[in-house]
């Protein structure tokens, strides 16, 4: 007999879910790169005030991304620097990690190769606990562009999109190679009946950093979100004089870690 019904689920329920694939994971190695983490020698800095901004990093190395002012979200995006074809894979992501980032969480390529690019080694950032259950830091978001604002807006701001191509253009990039980002400092969700996507203010405050070891040579590319740090309100935050919030600097310096990758597979 057909256990189907259609009575919606209610809030409380139990849902079940399957087992998460497990892939291994050295966690000596990253639990001594952050012991050390005071070793790190520093590579160069940028101070980066609403715009984008691309740079490269070798492998071994790492980068801290640093909130300067207040909340503000940042939309990054990955690229093997042996090959920008090979960028992050939000599918493969949710499958492998799940949607959240933070410390000891891997950022997933594409295939053929379907290896990590960079590891989370530190996440300063408190959660606060909230009925919409939104959190920081999330893989699945991607940025806005130039044609969603005029539906929401009917005006042409610049997006993360913009930032983005800008940010790939420093490193002789072309537009095409934008694909999946992460969303930094972004507290957000889906919920789980409605399908909705949620934005709330990000729990981020001034100085609060999160940072990526790279497995392979990476080109990054960041992106200030205009949002500033993020609400509900995004599509009517904006008018003819542009958003109403502040929009943060952030600084994004690199690291000489003195530790070569473990390579994938290991």
């Amino acid at each position: 007999m057909s256990t189907y019904s259609d009575t919606p689920r209610k809030a409380t329920d139990t849902v079940q879910t399957l087992p998460r694939a497990t892939y291994p994971f050295d966690r000596e190695f990253y639990e001594g790169l952050v012991a050390r983490r005071a070793d790190f020698e520093l590579s160069n800095s940028h101070e980066l005030t609403e715009i984008g901004y691309g740079f490269e990093i070798a492998a071994g190395q790492a980068f801290r991304l640093t909130l300067l002012g207040g909340p503000q979200i940042l939309d990054v995006g990955f690229l093997s620097s042996e090959d920008p074809e090979e960028h992050f894979f939000t599918g493969g992501q949710m499958a492998i990690e799940g949607g959240r980032i933070s410390r000891f969480t891997r950022l997933w390529g594409t295939p053929p190769r379907s290896r990590p690019l960079a590891t989370c080694i530190a996440d300063s950032l408190a959660y606060t606990p909230n009925e919409r259950r939104t959190r920081d830091h999330f893989s699945y978001g991607a940025h806005c562009n130039a044609h969603l604002w005029h539906l929401y807006t009917g005006v042409h701001h610049r997006p993360c999109y913009d930032n983005l191509r800008y940010g790939f253009a420093m490193l002789g990039l072309h537009q095409r190679y934008i694909h999946d980002n992460v969303n930094l400092f972004q507290r957000g969700g889906y919920d789980p009946f409605s399908g909705a996507h949620l934005i709330d203010e990000s729990d981020a405050r001034v100085g609060d950093h999160i940072e990526f070891y790279a497995e392979t040579g990476l080109f990054v590319s960041v992106s200030i979100c205009p949002n500033s740090g993020g609400s509900d309100a995004l599509r009517e935050s904006w008018s003819d004089t542009g958003p109403s919030d502040p929009v943060y600097p952030i600084l994004v310096e690199v690291f000489d870690t003195g530790a070569s990758p473990l390579g994938w597979p290991y």
